[in-house]
């Protein structure tokens, strides 16, 4: 059988040589060293003067962690996560007995079923379950990444692996994903097994388990119900549904029907223009960090809400309809193009989009790389720097169309996907 991997980049011979080889192994080694010095470096020294000052962690704020693990053992006690008098008197009483961090808390806004896959989590005391966590996401990450190059089949040579290292080693995204206590690392490492599966053709139960897990855990990958269900790939579909399905049966046999029923006012607080928590004056819709299109408006157009959610509607409906002209229309599409588009459409349509959920956006970065050349090549390049980047968000000027400049990278990427998969005249 021919060897179909892929030499990505396309290397000049020097480069395949042995010597070149060798540089490749250097640069890999490199790489792998700055990452742990500038990633997980800082987490060690964390926890060795948390020996000394009985505070591990205490540099890592971990601002969604905490509402993940308190929201968690609250559901494991047989209370409301979705209580926010619950949440904050919980909090208060952390802060004074368990850790300082606990005086701010932000609201629990996942299905139950996420509380009980972080449970296992729940059994460490906070501090050592924060640096437990960031240490999984440094995993699934790095693993994330070697297994979306395994994915698009590129050659299993150090060069490869050097690519792929780079892209997290200087990302101050990932850094942010991890100060926080976030779930986009593991989302990323789902996603890039769910692609590999389906590049590989396991079986629809195995892939439809995956893609439910990920819609369970949190809900914007339910985007891949509507992709199986425009590429017509309907016993993927049916998988998935009774996947999840089975999944939310597991979470209410555990916790109850009422808890499900109470997430549906935080859901619809998720919508354009909301925010939960706004009782306590909170206005994610707009945060600073916010890169979405709903945050874009609200800030350009601040007296006018109506207005903002309008366009909304209209640049996410604009998204979706050529998101299923893609699917349907292409059912034979290139499926690397075609998943592409769901995980920019997965970032795109909510009313969310903090600068860090962007560490998903590495996966189609990879897949859409591997087969461009030339400027789209180097366009591609250009939205992995700016993903990387970090950006103080909160210290531009009101208003600023800059303050949703990681926008630009997911719209590039979502283009460039619908783009590489649309029909070409004979």
């Amino acid at each position: 059988m021919a060897d179909d991997r892929q030499d990505f980049p396309p290397l000049p011979p020097w480069f395949r040589s042995p010597l070149g080889q060798f540089a490749a192994a250097l640069a890999a080694v490199g790489l792998f060293a700055c990452y742990w010095f500038f990633q997980v470096a800082p987490l060690i020294s964390d926890v060795y003067r948390g020996q000394h000052t009985g505070i591990v962690g205490f540099a890592s704020h971990q601002a969604d962690y905490k509402h993940l693990y308190l929201g968690s053992k609250l559901l494991g006690a047989g209370l409301s996560p979705y209580d926010d008098a619950a949440m904050i008197a919980t909090a208060g009483e952390y802060s004074q007995t368990v850790d300082v961090r606990f005086r701010g808390i932000l609201p629990y806004v996942y299905l139950p079923f996420t509380g009980l896959v972080m449970t296992p989590l729940t059994a460490l005391p906070f501090a050592w379950s924060a640096v437990a966590f960031q240490l999984v996401n440094h995993l699934a990450i790095l693993g994330g990444l070697l297994i979306a190059g395994a994915a698009c089949r590129w050659r299993h040579d150090f060069w490869s692996v050097a690519i792929l290292v780079a892209m997290a080693a200087f990302n101050g995204t990932v850094w942010r994903q991890n100060d926080a206590g976030q779930l986009n690392a593991i989302l990323f490492l789902g996603m890039a097994v769910l692609y590999l599966a389906l590049v590989r053709g396991w079986h629809d139960s195995l892939i439809g388990f995956v893609a439910a897990f990920l819609a369970m855990f949190k809900l914007t990958p339910g985007i891949f119900l509507i992709w199986f269900l425009l590429r017509g790939e309907y016993r993927r579909a049916a998988w998935m549904a009774g996947m999840m399905a089975g999944m939310v049966a597991i979470g209410v046999g555990t916790f109850g029907l009422d808890r499900h029923l109470e997430f549906l006012p935080v859901l619809r607080d998720m919508g354009y223009g909301r925010s939960t928590w706004a009782e306590h004056g909170q206005t994610f819709f707009r945060d600073t960090f916010n890169q979405s299109f709903n945050a874009l408006f609200h800030r350009q157009l601040g007296g006018s809400p109506t207005l903002a959610n309008g366009l909304t509607w209209v640049a996410s409906l604009s998204i979706l309809g050529l998101f299923a002209w893609h699917g349907i229309r292409r059912r034979g599409a290139p499926l690397g193009a075609s998943f592409s588009a769901a995980v920019a459409v997965s970032l795109l349509v909510p009313s969310i989009l903090w600068d860090h959920y962007l560490v998903q956006l590495l996966l189609p970065i990879v897949i859409l790389a591997t087969t461009a050349r030339g400027w789209r090549l180097w366009s591609l390049v250009a939205c992995a720097a700016l993903v990387s980047v970090w950006i103080p968000f909160d210290d531009m000027a009101p208003n600023s169309v800059l303050q949703n400049a990681k926008l630009l990278p997911v719209l590039w990427v979502f283009g460039m996907a619908v783009w590489s998969g649309a029909p070409r005249e004979e």
